[in-house]
């Protein structure tokens, strides 16, 4: 009694999986119709729009960090010379440390 009553939920369940198909060959084979098929194409062209946002702003930040590291070195080599003294200086600076008696 079991089986019969799983046979016959088995053939409801096919019947209604039948009615449920497409009844339209159309949308039965790719592309599956114009509203599906404009769907993917918008999800595709979003998809490669977020890639090449996301590869941009990538780029965008990396040339950002390049040009702060130029920069900073730069800065560093214009204060390294201002440090450095005429020879004339250093030798007077070192004259100054040497006791006069």
């Amino acid at each position: 009694m079991n089986t019969e009553n799983q046979s016959q939920g088995d053939q409801k369940w096919q019947a209604l999986l039948a009615r449920s198909t497409p009844t339209f060959a159309g949308d039965a084979a790719p592309p599956f119709g114009f509203m599906t098929s404009t769907l993917a194409r918008l999800k595709a062209e979003k998809k490669d729009r977020d890639l090449l946002e996301r590869i941009g702003l990538r780029a965008l930040f990396t040339s950002m960090a390049v040009l702060v590291a130029v920069v900073g070195f730069s800065i560093g080599i214009q204060l390294q010379d201002r440090l450095d003294f005429d020879p004339g200086i250093r030798s007077l600076i070192q004259a100054d440390d040497i006791p006069i008696s």
